[in-house]
């Protein structure tokens, strides 16, 4: 009888943890995700310029505005899952918290960088003074500062991802399958940022374009496949493991 507070009242609290986690996940693709894919196609280009920025500023506010609410859910995902997986190791827990919380203030300065080039094409003053090569070389060093901001920002996208795939194959939540590829996503995270450093033309290069393919693999079956099963599943695949972390932890 003195369990039975445990198995009910810690069950519905780690389903509960599990799904807000599950659902906050998803949100992250259409929101940082969306962010990603339209700032790549913007910015990615090999010579961006006021042209080319104007034919596409609707999608550049599109992701101004979407990148900034799929950062701040990932401080508010970051936090549930700490809640969710922390008695399962409280030091990978908190390491967790920390590298991904770490990659949103440099979100933000990419996004500010962002809003520095619809300034750009505004002209407002004084860069309204700008004209011709000045302004195309300004575009140039804003576009650059912005890249080199998201690929410091993907060191902490994928480092933050080592300590979560050890807490979710701890924990039993989800297959270990999933947690698997969500380790392995890790790596492939810092390799965006370790590539430009190494090769400047890494990005268009055969070897870095064949490593983005591959880079998507385990995202998509590690990480979406996570928030999926946590959505769908909560805490159930988990049960035992959870109710003896939550026992530990009070």
């Amino acid at each position: 009888m003195r369990n039975s507070p445990l198995s009910t009242d810690g069950a519905s609290e780690s389903d509960k943890l599990a799904r807000l986690a599950g659902v906050l996940y998803l949100l992250t693709f259409p929101t940082t995700g969306v962010w990603y894919g339209i700032s790549a196609t913007v910015l990615g280009a090999d010579a961006v310029t006021l042209a080319s920025l104007e034919a596409s500023r609707g999608m550049l506010e599109l992701a101004i505005v979407v990148g900034a609410i799929g950062h701040v859910n990932h401080l508010v995902l970051v936090v549930v899952l700490h809640r969710l997986l922390r008695p399962f190791g409280q030091v990978a827990a908190n390491l967790m918290l920390v590298l991904l919380a770490a990659s949103v203030p440099l979100s933000f300065v990419g996004i500010a960088r962002e809003m520095d080039l619809l300034a750009l094409l505004d002209g407002a003053p004084p860069l309204s003074a700008l004209a011709g090569e000045q302004l195309q070389a300004q575009i140039t060093l804003t576009v650059n500062a912005y890249t080199n901001l998201f690929n410091t920002g993907a060191v902490f996208w994928g480092v933050w991802l080592l300590p979560l795939g050890w807490l979710l194959l701890r924990s039993g939540l989800v297959p270990k399958v999933l947690a698997v590829f969500v380790l392995l996503g890790g790596p492939f995270y810092v390799m965006a940022f370790v590539g430009p450093v190494l090769d400047p033309e890494f990005a268009t290069s055969l070897v870095g374009s064949i490593f983005n393919f591959v880079t998507g693999i385990p995202e998509l079956i590690g990480e979406t496949g996570t928030a999926l099963w946590l959505t769908i599943m909560g805490a159930r695949s988990g049960r035992k493991a959870v109710l003896a972390g939550l026992a530990e932890s009070r």
